[in-house]
């Protein structure tokens, strides 16, 4: 491959992953991009000299400036987004450069519009894809600016020659003779550029760690506002629902953490609370939403009584929607993570809408259902007055037909639980799903599908629900929402998809508030594939989980918990690492200690021995060598034995087991000195009979330790280890007394 191919190769590889990041936006019509896409062949060709093709400047000129009456006609007429009409016009003029012989300036032109591209892409997308796409946008970059540079270079040395320019020959003089000299290998250029796209990346990792950041809110993932999702507003047509059930594009993911010892079970995303019917569609009867107040730096909470012992903590990552419904699983406490929230009197949360950016935010709430026995005994039909007025409402043409099926279906019950199993399990037997429904134009379409076609969608089963069990006098209302979602064990999250909208029913009881039903058959609820299909749709949704997460998510907060963390593990480091020589000297110290005793019993032995052999002599025998070896060897041994075993060590690899480490080692201190704890002795009773205030502390820490379910700190450890050396030297001055 020569110069010439390999620019070319490089130069289209270059407008071609631009394409290509346009057209990942999924937001760009086809017929522009099939258009740009010919285009881009018969540059190829026409630099290749396989097209004789040159469209003439003026020709060229003249097009572009009546392009700008097409583009005012986009934006007007056909009413297009302005991002879309640069979009049209930047392809059109970057065309009508591909159609013609390129100098150098417009190449430079190609690349500056190949860079607009991604800037635009940038403002569009923000997903993996764009991040993969713009890694080899940056290597087919830098090989094109290489590979330009030595072209350039090569044409100005030729035009300062002054004969006509020719092509380079690579010969060497040789014995007279002409020899050939190899080609150059362009792979080394393409090496080259693969170095420095990983250098750059890797001098860019610190830069990101390290740069300011905005608020997590500002983050931008779309220029084009989406569409808005049918279903989540305060007025819904029959029959909405199942258009999105249709679309498995994702709506959402959720983290969920579920309280200590509780198990997981499904839960709902609550989004749309409607009671008003009137034969065709729901609607929210409520007043205008009322905001709730802030509290603290960041939370929002919704309820003022007092909290249940345990929470669900939900961590919602919402797709850019046309849409302010906030959801999160039934009765929440606290959201925090938003700009605003407000409340409408059917316990729906809204928000700001979000068309352009996705929502970040998290909820507790309290997912607990009461058991049939609690329900069993809530029984009462006394409603608060707001209760009856909204929640038993019926429409002025009410089918009589729905009302004797109700009373057929609970003869002989009178428990408001009962009544409603028994609608719910009668919905969930003897009618089947469907989505293929014709629309109803006369009468109620949910008298239609108890009577008529007797098949229909979680809407119809929830919407006939409620009506039955209206007739019966019991308040109950609808909602919108969304099942659970596909579980991706990845990254710990669930993914929600617009197919798993759902439609459900809360009962009301007067002492446990809103109960959840689902008369839905279980043919209405998602089933989620398993197969190695699924396995990699996982693989990379978790890809882009963690950059929209640790990524596009990372801002200030994130920043300075990271710097906090770094710091604390360094400062660990260190002074576990000074504690460690510190010990390790002073137990080198006792060593060398007990040697030197040993070395002067040895000096009086020789003093006292009638054999006549020098110190020296004994010391330079090769058997008094080797013990002094292994007695060497036995005492470093047992050093690292102490090490290893000491309290400290201890305590840094089993925390929990922290206070029985550093209690074990007071006692053996005192072991020594002979104070021994008897096993009826409480730990109070033996520090009382011992008498010591260190011993008192220490037993104190004990107790609060492994009792109280606290873990050690930093300075309670440099405490205890100051605390266990007045035990040791105390136990030592006594020892001596005694002796």
């Amino acid at each position: 491959m020569n110069l010439q191919r390999y620019f070319l190769v490089s130069s289209y590889a270059l407008l071609t992953v631009s394409l290509l990041m346009l057209a990942a936006t999924r937001q760009i019509d086809g017929v522009s991009l099939g258009l740009y896409t010919c285009t881009l062949v018969a540059g190829v060709l026409i630099d290749t000299d396989r097209l004789q093709l040159n469209l003439p400047t003026r020709l060229a000129n003249g097009l572009l400036i009546l392009w700008l009456l097409v583009a005012l006609a986009e934006w007007q007429l056909f009413r297009l987004s302005p991002v879309l009409v640069i979009v049209h016009f930047v392809l059109f003029a970057s065309a009508l450069k591909l159609l013609r012989r390129k100098s150098n300036r417009d190449w430079i032109w190609l690349y500056l519009v190949s860079f607009c591209h991604v800037l635009m892409s940038a403002g569009l997308m923000l997903g993996t894809k764009f991040l993969l796409l713009l890694v080899l946008y940056l290597f087919a970059a830098i090989s094109t600016f290489v590979a330009y540079q030595i072209r350039s270079a090569q044409q100005a040395f030729q035009q300062s020659q002054s004969t006509p320019p020719a092509p380079l020959e690579y010969w060497r003089e040789e014995e007279a003779q002409r020899q050939p000299v190899a080609l150059p290998r362009w792979r080394n250029l393409t090496y080259f550029s693969a170095s420095a796209l990983l250098l750059i990346l890797l001098l860019a990792t610190p830069i990101f760690l390290a740069m300011p950041r905005v608020s997590r809110g500002m983050g931008r993932s779309g220029l084009l506002p989406t569409e808005a999702l049918s279903g989540f507003s305060d007025t819904v047509r029959l029959g909405e629902v199942a258009q999105v059930k249709l679309n498995p594009q994702i709506v959402m993911r959720v983290r969920v953490k579920f309280p200590r010892g509780e198990s997981a079970h499904p839960l709902r995303w609550r989004g749309v609370t409607l009671d008003l019917y009137d034969g065709q569609s729901w609607n929210t009867s409520g007043e205008d939403q009322t905001p709730v107040q802030r509290r603290g730096a960041d939370n929002f909470h919704l309820e003022t009584y007092r909290w249940p012992p345990f929470f669900t903590e939900q961590h919602f990552f919402v797709e850019p929607l046309n849409i302010n419904t906030v959801f999160a699983a039934p009765r929440p406490y606290v959201v925090s993570g938003l700009p605003d929230l407000t409340r409408d009197e059917g316990d729906g949360l809204w928000t700001e809408f979000h068309p352009f950016h996705k929502l970040d935010y998290t909820v507790y709430s309290y997912t607990v259902q009461p058991s049939d026995t609690d329900l069993m005994a809530d029984s009462g039909r006394n409603y608060p007055p707001e209760v009856r007025l909204r929640y038993l409402q019926l429409p002025n043409e009410f089918d009589p037909r729905i009302g004797q099926l109700a009373a057929e279906l609970t003869r002989g019950v009178t428990s408001t639980l009962e009544i409603a199993q028994r609608i719910e399990q009668h919905l969930r037997n003897t009618y089947s799903y469907s989505l293929e429904l014709q629309p109803v134009v006369e009468g109620d379409p949910v008298a239609d599908f108890l009577f008529n076609t007797k098949a229909g969608h979680c809407e119809y089963f929830a919407s006939a629900m409620v009506l039955l069990l209206r007739s019966r006098r019991v308040a109950a209302r609808l909602v919108n929402g969304f099942q659970m979602g596909e579980y991706n064990a990845a990254v710990d999250v669930y993914t929600v998809r617009q197919s798993d909208a759902h439609s459900w029913v809360e009962v009301f009881f007067p002492q446990h508030g809103w109960v959840a039903f689902d008369p839905t058959p279980a043919a209405g609820l998602s089933v989620y594939d398993d197969g190695w299909l699924a396995r990699l749709r996982k693989y990379g949704e978790a890809m882009e989980m963690f950059w929209f997460e640790h990524i596009i998510g990372f801002d200030t907060n994130k920043q300075i918990s990271l710097a906090l963390s770094a710091q604390r593990w360094l400062s660990f480091y260190e002074r576990d690492a000074n504690l460690r020589w510190l010990e390790w000297t002073n137990n080198l110290s006792e060593l060398l200690e007990g040697w030197r005793a040993n070395r002067r019993f040895q000096e009086r032995l020789q003093e006292d021995t009638k054999t006549g052999l020098s110190f020296s002599a004994i010391i330079g025998h090769p058997a008094t060598l080797l013990g002094l070896g292994l007695f060497f060897l036995g005492g470093v041994g047992l050093v690292l034995y102490r090490q290893r075993h000491s309290w400290r060590w201890r305590v840094r690899r089993d925390a929990a087991g922290s206070a029985v480490a550093f209690y074990e080692e007071m006692l053996r201190l005192l072991a020594r000195a002979g104070q021994r704890r008897e096993s009826h002795e409480t730990p109070v009773e033996f520090a009382a009979q011992v008498g010591l205030p260190a011993v008192t502390e220490l037993t104190n820490l004990y107790q609060q330790t492994r009792f109280g379910a606290a873990q050690l700190t930093d300075v309670e450890i440099e405490r205890v280890a100051a605390l266990l050396r007045d035990v040791k030297a105390q136990t030592k001055r006594r020892w001596r007394r005694r002796s």
